[in-house]
């Protein structure tokens, strides 16, 4: 049987489903955002200090390395809660696709500038990486303050779009340390907010 909603049936219905979506990023995401803002901003810090220590610089990049094991953790992370939640919503699986869309874009993005780089044997190439990363997950933001109706994260987006247009500016290495303050202003900050209201909520 087909159910007939009015309009204001319509906008209660989609306003309980982004209010549910919301208390499940604030229950269940906070966890990601600490794991990967932690995690990059360590990595990116790391790439720096290798940068100016190796007598070879370039094996510095090899410390990247270290987000396929994060990746496979975070995956099983997800599954675990995925299977706890006890409401999954329709926005929560649209919120969920645009980073794992991110992910899938990263990786192909770095297979074609690797390639192009070792095609036309110019590897200042690479110095795009950083802040074309930066610009998309600025994106991911962007579209995820508009589905959970966060406006703070609108200024999270804001925050990586300003630190990629802040790595033309700037020596290649010092893009990392870019990177790492976005990840720890937009990122781990966030995420300790989330687990404080979570706090909040139980009591």
């Amino acid at each position: 049987m087909e159910t007939n909603f009015s309009h204001e049936q319509s906008l209660t219905l989609i306003s309980e489903m982004i209010n549910r979506a919301r208390n499940n990023v604030q229950k269940e995401r906070a966890y990601s955002m600490l794991f990967w803002g932690y995690t990059v901003a360590t990595v990116a810090i790391a790439n720096f200090i290798l940068l100016h220590v190796l007598s070879n610089p370039n094996q510095s990049f090899f410390v990247w390395l270290a987000i396929i094991p994060a990746w496979v953790v975070s995956y099983f992370i997800d599954r675990r809660i995925d299977r706890t939640a006890l409401v999954k919503t329709h926005i929560d699986k649209i919120g969920d696709m645009i980073w794992k869309g991110f992910g899938i874009g990263a990786a192909v993005f770095l297979i074609i500038i690797y390639l192009v780089a070792f095609r036309i044997k110019d590897f200042q190439i690479m110095l795009l990486i950083t802040p074309i990363f930066m610009m998309m997950i600025g994106i991911c933001e962007f579209v995820t303050a508009c589905i959970y109706r966060y406006k703070s994260w609108y200024w999270i987006a804001t925050l990586f779009w300003a630190g990629a247009i802040a790595c033309a500016f700037v020596r290649g290495d010092w893009q990392f340390i870019i990177l790492a303050a976005c990840l720890v202003v937009g990122f781990v900050i966030p995420g300790h907010l989330l687990t404080h209201q979570k706090e909040e909520s139980h009591v």
